[in-house]
């Protein structure tokens, strides 16, 4: 449902029994003010070019104060659909003024809202937006319940599109208070609707659900079949997110009724492009596939329709003792093109899926294999650089030091002297600290967890955080390479705490389950919107390294609620 034609001629549009020819003839010979704008409304819905040019035959200063303003409404719709937004504006702020002080709350109100509509055209969300607050302030100040509703719609979908839910979602809730009535229930339906698409996102699937739900109930029982079809397909696609596969199977079973009465082709993509996902999940791979067989043999039921429909009308054309054989013949024909045409077209649709399906995994594998060789590249270049600073520069410090020491007795500044051996093993330190990092000895000297709790050791002894570990893994379960990238991924996990969290405790868990082992890690941080880090480099470094490890990695958190994440890693013995 467009806002926009909702909000074109609220309150104005009169009774249209009149036949616009017998308008046109009483205003040309007449010349009535009152019957001009009659004809200019009938014409606005029909014929726009005419009525422009009643519009301008329209004499002002023959107006009553109440045709003056019609007439002034009809200019700036006028202004509207000829994309001149600017114009339309002007027009309805001076009406404003005029109808406040004649004290006609609902046209003032309703004034507003079509300024509103223009700035949502000229894509001016904040002018928009004030001018809905505007209208909505008049119609509770002068008790116009029955229209409140449709403003906070309008002000929610005004929002809901400029991306500010939130907001959305509070005027969608005010609109279904301000609910007056079983006449107002398509709206209602209409607004539970929108609160469906405001909470669909995977913070708050549980809402949008429960919204959908209520609109497809009311849709059910007052239509239109169009929005009982799109309510059904967002509460299915939601339910097979939450992995709730046979319920939206069945509603998309139910839906298939409706989408029948429409014959078109989009519709029954959609349903079944929702019902592939759904078997998918229930790992029916067969029935998956014949759904996807289905699309393309109703598209070509309905292309051999429309030439049967074509035969008929052939056949009608030229329904003579001498023509009837020659358009049998071309019905046959059609018809046996038609059939093999959508034979052709459900073959090359599979033979498209089979190649689209090895080629998604075979891009998948090499993305695995290039994933995979990119980091034991950079753990082997690290190894090498530790082994170049501890080996190389390492040994070169120390060896100046000793060489140093051996003309201490010769040298006269004593302190500078010492100054410079301290600041030299300062730099033995940093290099050993460096070289360290890169490649833990621990890690190469005693195994995985050992590793693990000198990292967290050294976090404690830096740090005033407390810390909680439980590991329990029975080395040479990975082999050596599996086991950097785990202490990689602790590595990080910590790392992003001390960075972005602000921690006062970790807890971290490493245990064998069945033939995996799991990783726990936790801390009361700072929390983040999950929405927001998705695309970080430290989550996307993890993410890569369980990758390798064809591994499965969840995390939990939420701003002030601190972070954790749970990584499965298979054991392979």
């Amino acid at each position: 449902m467009s806002i926009a034609l909702g909000l074109c001629l609220p309150c104005l549009i009169k009774a249209q029994s009149n036949n616009v020819d017998s308008l046109k003839l009483e205003f040309n010979r007449t010349g009535n003010p009152e019957t001009g704008l009659d004809l200019i409304l009938s014409l606005f819905n029909s014929q726009k070019d005419s009525a422009r040019l009643y519009l301008n035959r329209i004499d002002p200063e023959q107006l009553d104060m109440d045709q003056f303003i019609r007439f002034q409404l009809y200019r700036g719709y006028n202004h509207r659909l000829s994309a001149r937004y600017d114009s339309a504006i002007r027009v309805y702020i001076d009406l404003l003024p005029i109808v406040s002080e004649l004290d006609q709350p609902i046209k003032e109100a309703d004034i507003n809202d079509r300024i509103a509509d223009v700035y949502i055209q000229l894509r001016e969300v904040d002018q928009a937006t004030s001018y809905f607050n505007q209208a909505i302030s008049i119609r509770e100040e002068n008790g116009l319940t029955s229209e409140l509703a449709k403003s906070y719609y309008a002000l929610g979908s005004l929002q809901w599109r400029s991306g500010n839910s939130e907001e959305a979602i509070k005027n969608y809730k005010k609109g279904v208070a301000s609910i007056d009535g079983d006449s107002q229930i398509s709206l209602l339906a209409n607004l539970y609707y929108m609160l469906g698409n405001s909470y669909n996102k995977p913070t708050s699937i549980d809402s949008a659900l429960i919204y959908f739900q209520r609109a497809k109930e009311l849709y059910d029982q007052v239509g239109p079949d169009q929005m009982k079809i799109a309510v059904s397909n967002e509460l299915a696609k939601l339910l097979v997110l939450e992995a709730k596969y046979s319920e939206a199977i069945l509603i998309l079973k139910e839906n298939m009724e409706t989408i029948r009465s429409f014959k078109d082709p989009q519709y029954y993509i959609r349903a079944y492009g929702i019902l592939i996902d759904a078997y998918k999940g229930l790992g029916d791979y067969r029935q998956a596939l014949a759904y996807k067989e289905s699309q393309y043999d109703t598209a070509t039921f309905l292309l051999q329709k429309q030439n049967t429909q074509s035969i008929a009308k052939i056949t009608e054309d030229y329904r003579t003792d001498k023509q009837l054989d020659q358009a049998e013949e071309q019905a046959f024909f059609a018809t046996r093109r038609a059939r093999i045409f959508g034979i052709v077209i459900i073959i090359m649709i599979v033979i498209f899926i089979i190649a689209y399906l090895l080629f998604s995994r075979a891009i998948q594998k090499k993305k695995l294999e290039n994933l995979q060789a990119m980091v034991l590249g950079e753990e082997n270049e690290r190894k090498r650089v530790a082994k170049d600073l501890h080996d190389g520069i390492g040994v070169l410090l120390t060896s100046v030091k000793l060489r140093l020491t051996n003309f201490q007795d010769k040298v006269e500044a004593k302190d500078d002297f010492k100054n410079s051996l301290e600041q030299i093993d300062n730099a033995c330190t940093e290099v050993r600290r460096i070289s360290h990092n890169m490649i833990p000895a621990s890690l190469t000297k005693l195994g995985l967890q050992e590793a693990i709790l000198d990292l967290l050791d050294n976090v404690q002894a830096s740090t005033d955080i407390v810390i909680e570990e439980a590991l329990s893994y029975e080395e040479g379960a990975y082999d050596e390479s599996k086991e950097v990238l785990i202490y990689r991924v602790v590595q990080e996990l910590i790392n992003n705490s001390l960075k972005y969290a602000d921690p006062t405790k970790l807890s971290i868990e490493l245990a064998k389950s069945k033939q995996d082992y799991v990783l726990i890690y936790q801390d009361d941080g700072k929390g983040f919107e999950k929405s927001k880090v998705k695309s970080g480099l430290g989550l996307r470094s993890i993410a890569s390294r369980v990758d390798i490890l064809k591994g499965k990695l969840t995390f939990e958190s939420s701003p002030g609620q601190g972070a954790s994440f749970n990584i499965t890693i298979p054991h392979y013995g």
